[in-house]
């Protein structure tokens, strides 16, 4: 099958940019301070086009049914992804256009076809994040039963391998799985890219870093965060996961940004929309869902959980003058971070800032090459 891939993401960026979970209320800051991202579709659109007039390789939504509770109710209000991607994807022209699918609330069949009618009217920008399921609260709305741990990337690996026969098949074909089963299974038309579009999956236990070695991309990485050897040691290993198997993966890490004129400054904010005015009640909430208890980490790990995940749901940290960010993200580049996904607390205004201020500093670093739109192609042809 010949490739055609027409998706930035394998561009050669040494850093490559995204914006994540802007089509959730509060995006990734779990914070009540002034400026919070209030998730309109007015805003949405208007960020995925600042993004994709700046060069930006993706633009990733949350898959989010239900929110957190807490003062914020986090992330309570959400766009659809699949959906939301449609519409993203007719608003932009450069960068990748994500949808997140957990894979038990998404039939494949379906799926497949909707992945496919996003790729059509992106022009071959459309990339899956697929998650194997953990939100039990919204297994709950659609009365499924959570799988053992294990088992929700055996269905994962199955229903991913039924997406990608039905996105590549020439003739319907008849399954019978584990989990899935159908007759004269068929999906048409074919994305546009070859041999698929790109796949993203987050997998951090050792199950989910085999399923991502094996299917994945992109892992999408979340960095442990104890020291620098620890960081690039993760990365390295699961890098050499994938290419023993033949393949080559990309890390990519989610980056919550503070960017202000000075150290000090961005410090003070960050302290204010985490200590002064984080929701406490719906971290404590979303620590509970994921699984990390008070009881079994030091007091001292659990505050730097809970000031991360009210700070950016639990991403690295990009804090300080332009200067300093882009000194940190050399760094990152130096352990093997390929793309960051980056959020604020004030998406609209902040990413304009990181447009003007940081992403030129990068270019000037060797991290990315200036960006020039290209000319549409019904330009070109008059």
């Amino acid at each position: 099958m010949t490739e055609t891939r027409r998706s930035p993401l394998f561009n050669d960026n040494r850093v490559k940019l995204g914006v994540m979970a802007f089509n959730c209320s509060h995006g990734s800051t779990v914070t009540t301070a002034d400026g919070a991202w209030p998730m309109t579709w007015e805003d949405n659109r208007a960020l995925a086009r600042m993004a994709d007039a700046a060069g930006f390789e993706a633009l990733l939504p949350v898959g989010r049914w239900k929110g957190y509770g807490g003062e914020t109710n986090f992330n309570n209000r959400t766009f659809e992804s699949l959906t939301w991607a449609a519409g993203i994807a007719a608003e932009t022209s450069h960068a990748t256009v994500f949808s997140t699918i957990h894979a038990p609330l998404v039939h494949p069949v379906a799926a497949a076809k909707m992945g496919a009618t996003v790729d059509h009217i992106s022009g071959g920008r459309f990339a899956l994040n697929l998650v194997a399921g953990w939100f039990k609260n919204e297994f709950d709305m659609f009365g499924l039963e959570m799988r053992a741990h294990d088992d929700r990337y055996a269905y994962a690996e199955e229903w991913l391998s039924l997406v990608k026969r039905l996105w590549s098949a020439a003739e319907p074909f008849d399954l019978d799985g584990r989990f899935f089963s159908g007759r004269a299974l068929w999906s048409e038309p074919k994305p546009l890219q070859r041999p698929r579009p790109a796949i993203m999956n987050a997998g951090s236990s050792p199950a989910g870093q085999a399923f991502s070695a094996a299917h994945a991309d992109m892992n999408f990485v979340m960095l442990r965060q104890k020291d620098e050897g620890s960081d690039r040691a993760q990365i390295a290993r699961l890098k050499t996961m994938a290419a023993d198997l033949g393949r080559s993966s990309q890390c990519w890490i989610h980056g919550y940004v503070v960017c202000r004129p000075t150290r000090r400054e961005a410090e003070d904010y960050l302290h204010h929309y985490v200590v002064e005015r984080g929701d406490d009640v719906a971290v404590a909430n979303m620590l509970d869902i994921f699984g990390v208890q008070s009881g079994t980490l030091e007091p001292a790990v659990m505050d730097a959980f809970r000031f991360h995940f009210k700070a950016g749901h639990g991403g690295y940290p990009l804090v300080g003058a332009p200067e300093d960010i882009v000194e940190e993200l050399e760094q990152l580049s130096d352990m093997g971070v390929d793309g960051l996904l980056l959020s604020w607390v004030d998406y609209l205004g902040e990413c304009r800032q990181w447009i003007e201020e940081v992403m030129p500093l990068m270019e000037a670093a060797g991290q990315r090459r200036p960006f020039a739109a290209e000319e549409p192609a019904a330009a070109k042809a008059l």
